[in-house]
């Protein structure tokens, strides 16, 4: 029975609150290069939200808890309510058999009276009634196993009632424990109710304050304006840290270890991602595939990739046209929209840009790309 008890309480021991905290998409929202104002609402909101979806996940594991401490104590209940029958049951047992003792002693008085004033009041009646003297000691022997008969009959009730009681206290002893336990839960579930209440109005407080912050990003958030400068000019702005360049653009076949064939455009884009984010191409090996990298996780720092028509540094370009499209890397953002990028594989003779190879354009038009953000 306590082996019952303690199983049910070893669960409510070792319930603990282990949680992750994970990080929500990065809005949809664009500030101007260099608008560091509108950078920082920006990063107060997203906080707020990163801050109320753990306060929500906290509040949902408490609940969690207090059901798990829901049902220990409907168990310690039903527990309770069996060993209260066994009680009363025991309980209705000791008064039959303190009755049945007590008529065994009172017998047992009796014919110990009875046997006595037989014996000693009128002895020559005794032996006169006596045949002889074997049926004299047969009398008495008959006497002697009577005495001792009903001796042994009453040390079994004595011990058949000690047995009881013993019984009782044990039962009494484990209902008081598990009263004790069940207001222990109770008391732990009071406790767990109040902390889902502080998280959740944590929670309310952080969405609150995340709606501020987004309403301010709403209203310095800047449109890039539509720009049509189509193939951009040579730029020397950064400097080629593809591991591949040596083999470039000869190799054309090998495939790397970033996704995507050396010197191809996918190759180096999803190289310059590997640099910045830490995070390996998981989503395909042509232009097309890259919009299937939104909802990737960056492994250093857990945010989500997501895909969108709003140019940013550190992004990948998706241009969907052809039968494969193309990628680049977006080094940096200008004022009228337009991107500086670094790429391979692409084939613009007029700016000195070849197949297979590497290079760097600025003023490249930002109209009708899609970016892959890794924020």
């Amino acid at each position: 029975m306590k082996a019952k008890t303690n199983k049910i309480i070893g669960y409510s021991l070792v319930v603990g609150i282990l949680l992750s905290l994970a990080a929500l998409p990065t809005m949809a929202y664009n500030c101007k290069p260099g608008d560091t104002e509108c950078e920082q609402a920006k990063a107060n909101m997203q906080q707020s939200q990163e801050e109320a979806a753990d306060y929500t996940k906290k509040a949902t594991s408490v609940e969690e808890i207090i059901e798990q401490l829901d049902t220990e104590i409907a168990e310690l209940n039903g527990v309770i309510a069996s060993n209260e029958a066994k009680v009363k049951k025991l309980n209705i047992e000791i008064k039959a058999t303190e009755k049945k003792l007590s008529e065994e002693k009172s017998a047992l008085a009796e014919l110990l009276v009875n046997m006595h004033f037989s014996s000693d009041a009128e002895p020559i009646l005794v032996i006169a009634g006596s045949t002889s003297i074997s049926d004299l000691a047969e009398k008495a022997a008959r006497e002697e196993v009577a005495k001792q008969e009903i001796a042994a009959a009453s040390e079994k009730v004595k011990a058949a009632k000690e047995q009881l009681d013993k019984e009782k206290e044990e039962v009494e002893a484990v209902l008081r424990e598990n009263e004790s336990n069940r207001e222990r839960l109770a008391t732990k579930q009071s406790d767990q109710r109040e902390l889902k209440a502080v998280y959740e109005n944590k929670a309310d407080d952080a969405e609150a304050v995340a709606a501020y912050w987004e309403k301010q990003v709403q209203a310095m958030a800047w449109t890039p304006p539509s720009n049509t400068t189509g193939s951009g000019s040579r730029w020397a702005g950064t400097g080629n840290t593809y591991p591949y360049r040596d083999n470039c653009p000869q190799d054309n076949v090998q495939y790397s270890a970033y996704g995507g064939a050396v010197c191809q455009c996918t190759s180096y884009a999803s190289y310059k991602a590997y640099e910045k984010w830490g995070i390996t191409n998981t989503w395909g090996g042509n232009a097309y595939s890259y919009e299937n990298g939104a909802g990737r996780r960056v492994p250093n720092n857990g945010a989500t990739t997501y895909v969108d028509s709003s140019p940013a540094a550190n992004t990948i370009a998706i241009w969907k046209s052809g039968e494969y499209g193309h990628v680049a890397w977006v080094e940096s953002v200008n004022a009228d929209g337009s991107i500086n990028i670094s790429e391979y594989n692409v084939n613009w003779p007029s700016v000195g840009c070849y197949i297979g190879d590497y290079c760097s354009r600025s003023g490249v038009g930002s109209a009708g790309v899609r970016f892959l953000h890794f924020e």
